[in-house]
């Protein structure tokens, strides 16, 4: 029997999972299944939601719903694919090295390893009983407190700001930003504008905008202090006093960081004149590979590259399978050189402002408030993500030269 070609994906979620999903399809599902072996591996035992995370912060019931174990999806317990749970800490041309010394070799790799941000909107939990544990906890906090510091008015601090108004709406809650406007990006001033229309007035957020928070107390060792994994430190601090860059203070009983993200350059571990990594992630090509001509086996998807400004699931999830279909691709057809590529989309971006409101830019487009809403889910998309990614149900068999579709 010749020997399988081994194909690692390192990082599971949107784009993990839907690199297996489309490797499952066009080498696995078929009545003769390709000599390989699919790898994928994730410090988690489950798929998270994460577009959800700010109102499961919320709303518990809901929240639970975010954890989808992997155990659940059928398909991966196909013999030829094994779902490895360990923390990836190195990554060279022919190999991803894991917390303990284990080394998983590969012909192929798909880099799908995300960003971190600090919890609670990043989560450090690797079970649901973890996770849900964390979730109750963040809850609890919230629910206690009658008022609320957002610190950060990037799109991940609106939605926040807009569930916890929307939830408790006789809590104060302040949304910090240090620019003039919210939602720094390629987006338009008209949806800037509406963004603070609906938090100020509508929620009845109070909106500090162009003041930096410069200190604040007390601050906990778990949030300034170094990690390795930022989705352990908790940026949350409670009876805390914000001070100002104008001198100016603000106390709260809770603060909630949603600053920044953190990349995961630091594990690639590839020779020194290997240089693909920029301020917004490892650069690829539109076939999603690597931008090296020395490392064609390697493939990068979702918010650990570059191929978009803006970190969206969606993004991720179409990354993936042009991926996956490029590699079986090469792997079924060798002496072919057509590669699929990514075509690039236009700015868009869809802000679900608590349970009532919804801000949705599409290309140069702003449009009005019940369009908005009829492209929302009430679920923050939850079951279309479910779905999309096969989590439930067994994908069917696909050629990788079909029509490209959206996922």
């Amino acid at each position: 029997m010749a020997t399988p070609t081994h194909i690692v994906v390192a990082g599971g979620n949107y784009a993990g999972l839907n690199a297996m999903r489309h490797l499952y399809s066009t080498l696995l599902a078929g009545p003769a299944p390709a000599a390989v072996h699919l790898t994928m591996i994730d410090r988690r035992d489950g798929f998270l939601h994460y577009v959800g995370m700010t109102r499961g912060l919320t709303d518990l019931e809901y929240g639970e719903q975010l954890w989808v174990p992997y155990a659940a999806s059928p398909w991966l317990r196909h013999p030829q694919i094994t779902v490895k749970q360990g923390t990836v800490v190195r990554i060279t041309d022919r190999c991803v090295e894991l917390a303990g010394g284990e080394m998983v070799w590969f012909d192929y790799l798909v880099l799908a390893l995300g960003v971190a941000r600090f919890a609670p909107i990043g989560v450090c939990a690797r079970t649901k009983r973890d996770f849900v544990h964390g979730l109750a906890a963040t809850h609890a906090q919230l629910a206690a407190a009658k008022s609320v510091a957002v610190i950060g008015g990037g799109a991940v601090g609106i939605e926040l700001a807009a569930d916890i108004k929307s939830k408790f709406t006789a809590k104060k809650v302040a949304l910090v930003h240090s620019r003039a406007k919210l939602l720094p990006g390629p987006f338009l001033e008209a949806l800037r504008d509406a963004v603070a229309d609906i938090l100020e007035h509508r929620l009845g957020v109070r909106l500090v905008l162009g003041r930096r928070v410069v200190a604040q107390d007390p601050v906990s060792a778990d949030m300034w202090g170094a990690t390795s994994n930022p989705e352990c430190v908790r940026a949350v601090a409670t009876a805390a006093t914000l001070t100002l860059d104008d001198n100016s203070a603000l106390s709260c009983d809770l603060a909630i960081r949603c600053l920044g993200v953190h990349n995961r350059h630091a594990l690639l571990d590839f020779p020194p004149d290997v240089d693909i990594t920029g301020p917004a992630g490892i650069r690829v090509r539109p076939t999603m590979q690597v931008d090296d001509d020395r490392l064609p086996h390697i493939y990068a998807c979702g918010d650990i590259c570059d191929r978009y400004q803006i970190k969206l699931a969606g993004v991720a999830i179409h990354g993936a399978y042009i991926a996956a279909r490029n590699i079986a691709r090469a792997v079924l057809h060798p002496a072919r050189s057509d590669l699929d590529t990514s075509v690039p989309r236009p700015v868009g971006i869809l802000l679900l402002l608590g349970h009532d409101h919804s801000v949705w830019q599409s290309g140069d487009t702003l449009h009005d408030e019940h369009t908005a809403r009829m492209v929302s889910d009430d679920d923050m998309t939850l079951a279309r993500s479910i779905a999309a990614l096969s989590l439930l149900q067994v994908p069917a068999a696909a050629s990788p030269y079909d029509q490209p579709s959206a996922t």
